[in-house]
């Protein structure tokens, strides 16, 4: 089943969302609308319940540009005020909701990753890049910094070196240095990418969802949690899992097999 919606293309696959960003002719670029509905969608899907797993694309031959600089412009005309109220409240919502959904998101990068569009990549949990895609931090060339949390991100999946040539020189990198340098999760031919994000989140999919949940959680508080602290939060997590259907059905099955 799938729905359109002006500037994203929502298509439920059994229990996996797809998300497409559909704005081809201008690259995808974020506008203030696309982000807002990007978490709305993400927020509906949460609530629902029925989704395991979201992939997030683009249209065409892009995966995002970045932010939309007209659109920007337009909400930047009204003032500081406005132009803050618009990143926090939708920008910056949409990123927070990446890491709150309890389901992975995939980005399934179709092209280049540029600015917003890198920063969009690094919020979702894993990346499958095709080979022609590209990325970049190129906020630095439009006077701007990497509003998304994107100098963040980049410095926590790369580390602080090749973090700050990407911001601060803005250098632009292809799909086989963003493996190597593990920006990516993987890298295959444009026409593979889609099967392969379905493979992936098909074994997503498999696993025991409270396990996946879990997981996801931890590792999102891996970042700002000590680790004294994160194996408290574990302990009360993994006493629930281990008294679970998912771990005793496969408990269960392993007993059998060993007799």
């Amino acid at each position: 089943m799938s729905e359109t919606m002006d500037e994203l293309l929502v298509e439920h696959r059994g229990d996996v969302l797809w998300m497409t960003l559909n704005r081809a002719a201008r690259r995808n670029a974020l506008t203030v609308n696309l982000v807002e509905v990007i978490g709305d969608a993400l927020v509906d899907a949460d609530r629902g319940k029925t989704v395991r797993v979201a992939v997030l694309t683009g249209a065409g031959t892009a995966f995002c540009a970045g932010g939309d600089l007209p659109s920007l412009a337009a909400v930047a005309a009204g003032g500081p005020r406005a132009a803050t109220d618009a990143i926090y409240s939708r920008f910056h919502r949409m990123v927070g909701v990446l890491g709150s959904v309890a389901f992975p998101v995939i980005a399934a990068i179709n092209g280049p990753a540029m600015g917003a569009g890198l920063d969009l990549a690094m919020a979702c949990d894993l990346r499958v890049s095709s080979s022609t895609a590209k990325f970049a931090s190129s906020w630095i060339n439009v006077g701007l910094v990497p509003g998304m949390g994107g100098a963040h991100l980049l410095t926590r999946a790369i580390g602080s070196t090749r973090a700050a040539e990407m911001v601060l020189l803005g250098r632009t990198v292809d799909a086989a240095t963003a493996y190597s340098w593990g920006l990516v999760n993987s890298v295959v031919a444009p026409d593979a990418l889609r099967g392969e994000v379905d493979s992936i989140a098909a074994r997503l999919a498999a696993f025991s969802r409270p396990a996946v949940e879990s997981s996801k959680a931890s590792l999102r508080r891996a970042g700002s949690t000590p680790f004294d602290a994160e194996l408290s939060a574990l302990g009360a997590i993994q006493g629930g899992l281990l008294v679970g259907d998912d771990f005793r059905n496969v408990a269960d099955a392993m007993t059998k097999s060993a007799r």
